[in-house]
């Protein structure tokens, strides 16, 4: 008999690249992931979920006061190398509880001026707000998430499920899986 072929499912799928790409970059010091996570669908606002797959990279940072303790950060994956940058590129959260937090000011601050975002990804991100608002005003397009805000827990949640997790001394953030930054 034939053997079939392996069903993978999405999130296998994904679960499966994240060990791969937390293995290979963080031994070089390359970003490894962004803060969406598959099943952020349903949770995380439609706009902030475009933000959080599509500009916001991770990277391995140095705490000030402890500078042989690296530590996990975030910035614009688009502006990260050029000279000049709209304020908030980059925030280093000093627990998952606050990446939420630090996510809305790096949205507000950093998001609304940064040059560098394509405009299709601006676009986007005003599309959902636009269909938001109609929403509220009584004329629901069909098809499109309209939720607005996030749920707040989900980001830990979420921040978990890539591989991230807090600092047992409260210094930062830390990748957990694969070969990557252990505390």
């Amino acid at each position: 008999p034939e053997a079939k072929p392996a069903v993978i499912t999405p999130t296998q799928l994904h679960s499966y690249l994240m060990d791969k790409t937390i293995r290979v970059s963080m031994s070089r010091h390359q970003t490894p992931i962004n803060l969406y996570h598959l099943s952020d669908d349903g949770f995380i606002d439609a706009a902030d979920s475009i933000i959080r797959r599509e500009v916001i990279q991770c990277f391995e940072t140095i705490h000030p006061s402890h500078p042989d303790v690296p530590t996990i950060g975030f910035r614009c994956a688009f502006c990260k190398n050029a000279a000049h940058r709209a304020p908030y590129s980059s925030f280093r959260p000093r627990s998952l509880k606050t990446i939420y937090r630090d996510f809305l000011r790096f949205k507000s601050n950093h998001f609304a001026q940064c040059v560098h975002i394509p405009e299709d990804i601006r676009g986007r991100v005003a599309l959902v707000h636009v269909r938001r608002e109609r929403a509220r005003q009584g004329r629901q397009i069909i098809g499109s998430s309209t939720r607005g805000g996030g749920n707040k827990a989900w980001w830990v949640t979420s921040a978990k499920k890539v591989g991230l997790e807090d600092r047992r001394d409260g210094l930062g953030i830390v990748i957990t899986r694969g070969d990557g930054i252990r505390d």
